[in-house]
């Protein structure tokens, strides 16, 4: 067995942990917010956002502490979170809507809508000297704690608890706590045999980020969606994709930062970072335009994501006059 073949086995091992563990998580958490009636809309956001994209943080946590020990995981942690954005909002977004008809008020798309666009232009200044600092980890934390609240506020979470019925929450509470022990031993694995893949494969972590990790660490969205799809509850599922997208640019990005700094590297400021923008950009305006995203849309963004997936492979890419290979 060659070397990169058992490194990419224990990468898609790892990959699979991650879903279980993930879903544990969320299904726990969604009966927690369930039983105290929590909307919607506000589940996908924050509730689902941040537990389905619990891969996302432990990932860019291991690979940062790996940092600090001398493995350099920069490309892994901000390919892998820039990558699940992308899939998040196109592939994901595109296949859940060719199950259901899917819509945002016009107040989601003004706030939530320019928060996520606000995050990916953030997420392009911070990174423009090819490099993340401490101070600029911990500034992306603050911006979304600071959504974070808003949300909250706006939900009257604390009136909403107290009101709630004293019930056992065991189960919940474990499988909550379960998942996230799953996820934290199986992103290890992932870091590690990621970072072991590319060097057996002569390629940047980053390619190995956006194109292979993040498919494995979206699928929990990928399940969210298309459930919520069936269940006709289409808050839930684009809440979800929305919320992800903007955690996973300021939390794992920002947290991995803040331990150890990371290195930009200009494949991804210059061509991943822009292609989210432009695919986020137009999902706002089918939600404008057509009041939904309708099956026709959908198989756009599907499109959008094996446009980008082949161009991302291929490796070419120009730049200033810079020719800059993956």
């Amino acid at each position: 067995m060659t070397v990169w073949f058992h490194d990419l086995s224990l990468l898609m091992l790892g990959l699979i942990g991650l879903v279980i563990g993930t879903h544990l998580v969320v299904r726990g958490a969604l009966d927690l917010a369930e039983h105290y009636k929590l909307s919607n809309v506000f589940i996908g956001l924050t509730i689902l956002a941040i537990g389905t994209d619990l891969p996302e943080l432990i990932i860019a946590i291991v690979g940062s502490i790996n940092r600090l020990g001398g493995t350099e995981s920069s490309g892994l942690i901000l390919g892998d979170a820039i990558g699940s954005s992308i899939v998040q909002i196109s592939i994901v977004l595109g296949i859940a809507g060719l199950f259901g008809f899917f819509t945002l008020t016009k107040k989601q798309i003004k706030i939530d809508g320019s928060v996520m666009i606000g995050s990916i232009i953030l997420l392009f200044l911070v990174g423009y000297d090819g490099n993340i600092t401490r101070t600029e980890g911990i500034f992306l934390i603050i911006v979304y704690l600071i959504y974070y609240l808003s949300l909250y506020r706006e939900e009257k979470v604390n009136e909403k608890i107290k009101r709630a019925p004293t019930v056992h929450l065991f189960w919940d509470i474990a499988s909550v706590i379960g998942g996230m022990v799953v996820v934290l031993y199986t992103s290890n694995i992932v870091v590690e045999n990621s970072a072991s893949l590319a060097i057996s494969l002569g390629i940047s972590q980053a390619l190995i980020g956006v194109l292979i990790a993040s498919l494995g660490t979206s699928l929990p969205e990928l399940s969210v969606a298309i459930g919520a799809a069936f269940k006709e509850a289409p808050g839930l599922s684009i809440g979800n994709l929305i919320g992800s997208n903007i955690f996973d640019l300021l939390i794992p990005i920002g947290t991995g930062a803040a331990i150890s700094g990371l290195v930009m590297e200009k494949s991804l400021l210059f061509f991943d970072i822009p292609a989210l923008l432009i695919i986020s950009l137009a999902v706002l305006l089918f939600f404008i335009r057509k009041k939904g995203l309708q099956k026709k849309e959908a198989a756009i963004l599907i499109g959008l994501y094996v446009f980008y997936a082949i161009i991302r492979l291929a490796g070419f890419m120009n730049i200033t006059g810079n020719l800059t290979n993956v």
